[in-house]
């Protein structure tokens, strides 16, 4: 009755264990898991935007190779040489678009995952993208969602290999510290370990063995008479107490009271007018900053408008939508490349908008975060219904 009852107990313990790992990794694998869902939804929806609609721009891809045909026939037939020929194909090769590479039979579904993780880790190798109006307004929606998904994932995984790391480094380094501690022969560890009884034994003290020893008491002057450290820095420590009586006495600063520290350091009662910013600790309070989500898509909506009128003014190119998923691909550093601005006399003014809204995003996407977070307790709350949180609590109690 006694082993069936052990039993029991060690099954059911075995149990809890099992389950306590099972709600302390199930949120991390939700969190990978969503945006594994996320990307694999973003494929399917791409594949349906981009991969079934028509081509608008096969047209002017077969018109731009018919000229260029025609124009190196017509200069073979006039007897051109083929420096001329290449001369004449470069400059009309000029007015290639990379736009005309983007056909819709790629967007299969293996490239439309790829066109996805290139838009939510904001590598964009500009290798495909979007080029119906609607494609680049859902990329706009997708990476706003994407992108904070992507940090909070990176976030988790790069804090569970620093613990796997960690513990790796210590266990390790708790092996070498074995090894070199039996790499002494047993014999002059012996031997060591002998001589250590009786290196520090004067003729005041025996040993009766190797853990026994008696010494006889010492007094104080003994003790200080066998301590030169502690008596030369009794001489040392006396001589500056003269040499600083001296000084205060040159100083005319004798007084019966303390020093106050703004006599011994007046630099102490000088106000400072702004306080030193060490960069400790910065950007650690966002995650306590309570701002509404609306107001922050107002921000960066405000100030992505502001900057694609700004650039219609001299980029003329830029029609309809063109600016503004210019403007938010930019300041994303998503960048795939696929709009380009052509006046490069209004760098400087590019280069400053750019720097101001990665400011701005970064921060959209910090406050982001909080709210992505909140939303994502909640809903692992009401999947595990308290036991994530539960088994937490036990194991830190």
């Amino acid at each position: 009755m006694t082993t069936l009852a052990k039993g029991r107990r060690g099954v059911e313990k075995t149990s809890k264990t099992c389950a306590a790992t099972f709600w302390k990794v199930f949120p991390h694998l939700t969190l990978c898991g969503t945006l594994v869902l996320y990307a694999t939804l973003g494929a399917l929806i791409f594949q349906l935007i981009e991969g079934r609609s028509a081509s608008s721009h096969e047209e002017e891809y077969n018109t731009f190779l018919e000229r260029v045909v025609e124009e190196v026939q017509r200069d073979t037939n006039t007897g051109c040489n083929t420096t001329t020929i290449v001369e004449n194909v470069k400059g009309r090769m000029e007015n290639f678009s990379l736009v005309w590479l983007q056909s819709p039979s790629r967007w299969t579904f293996a490239e439309s995952l790829f066109f996805c993780c290139t838009v939510f880790t904001t590598v964009g190798y500009g290798e495909i993208y979007p080029v119906t109006l609607t494609g680049k307004v859902v990329c706009v929606i997708y990476a706003s969602v994407g992108i904070p998904l992507m940090l909070l994932v990176i976030l988790d995984v790069g804090d569970f290999l620093a613990l796997v790391m960690s513990r790796a480094y210590s266990k390790f380094h708790k092996l070498c510290k074995a090894f070199r501690s039996y790499t002494w022969p047993p014999r002059k560890s012996w031997k060591r370990e002998a001589d250590s009884d009786f290196q520090n034994l004067e003729g005041d003290g025996f040993a009766l063995g190797q853990d026994i020893v008696i010494c006889k008491p010492l007094d104080i002057r003994q003790v200080m008479h066998s301590q030169a450290d502690v008596r030369n820095k009794s001489i040392r420590l006396q001589k500056n107490k003269g040499i600083f009586e001296k000084i205060i006495a040159r100083e005319d600063l004798v007084r019966k009271s303390p020093l106050l520290r703004s006599i011994s350091c007046p630099e102490l009662e000088r106000p400072y007018k702004f306080p030193i910013w060490d960069f400790s600790g910065l950007g650690d309070g966002m995650e306590t900053l309570d701002v509404p989500f609306l107001l922050i898509l107002f921000v960066v909506t405000l100030y992505i408008c502001l900057g694609a009128n700004v650039l219609t003014m001299w980029e003329k190119s830029f029609l309809g939508f063109d600016s503004y998923y210019f403007c938010f691909i930019t300041l994303t550093t998503i960048g795939f490349g696929d709009i380009i601005p052509k006046h490069r006399e209004y760098f400087m003014l590019i280069s400053l908008f750019i720097i101001i809204g990665m400011a701005i995003m970064s921060m959209a996407f910090k406050l982001s975060q909080t709210r992505i977070v909140s939303v994502y307790r909640k809903c692992i709350q009401f999947i595990s219904r308290g036991n994530a949180e539960k088994f937490d609590t036990e194991k830190n109690n």
